[in-house]
């Protein structure tokens, strides 16, 4: 897989290959975590972004 990684272009070297599927794995948990904190918001009933409720519901003009 590392080899493939190169020969595609995707990876400089089996090193690169190897930093950038520890980067990817690592963007993985975090994005699960987030998506795991959201759910739990969400299925308490808390704002889950809060700094955007009301932006629907303020007066703005049409977009074209």
């Amino acid at each position: 897989a590392l080899d493939a990684e190169v020969a595609e272009g995707r990876a400089e070297n089996r090193s690169d290959a190897v930093r950038r599927g520890i980067a990817h794995l690592q963007r993985s948990r975090r994005y699960r975590d987030e998506d795991r904190r959201l759910e739990g918001l969400a299925r308490s009933g808390e704002a889950v972004y809060p700094d955007l409720d009301g932006l629907l519901d303020a007066d703005h003009p049409p977009l074209d």
